[in-house]
């Protein structure tokens, strides 16, 4: 009997290991970006807070300045609009497989041709 709850167990383990791991989700993370332009570099933070199954609210902020979004999607994927001060712009973070629990982002501003680029990494 001890020996098959072992055997049961290590199997479990050796499942979870090969699971890859998944984005963080809900939490506070440090923001590593810049705006598509030169010399355009900047940090912040990015609060995910879910508030449904598949609904997130997302709150940046950099250098001084709050920017605000609802998002759509889980914790490897969320599709998101935000706003600042009368701007507005879409968002799409994807999981990270470099950083364990974490995202790359696009971005833009609605209305702009650059993209913007950003890493999050759960803050420690």
């Amino acid at each position: 009997m001890k020996s098959k709850l072992l055997g049961l167990a290590m199997l479990g383990l050796a499942i979870g290991a090969s699971v890859p791991a998944m984005a963080g989700g809900p939490g506070v993370y440090t923001v590593k970006g810049h705006n598509g332009e030169p010399d355009s570099d900047y940090t912040g933070t990015l609060t995910i807070v879910q508030t449904s199954k598949d609904t997130f609210k997302l709150t940046w902020n950099i250098a001084g300045d709050r920017y605000d979004g609802f998002a759509i999607g889980d914790e490897r994927v969320l599709a998101a609009s935000f706003s600042s001060k009368g701007a507005s712009g879409t968002a799409l973070l994807v999981e990270d497989d470099e950083t364990k629990g974490g995202y790359k982002s696009i971005w833009a501003f609605k209305g702009e041709t650059q993209l913007g680029v950003e890493l999050i990494t759960p803050k420690k």
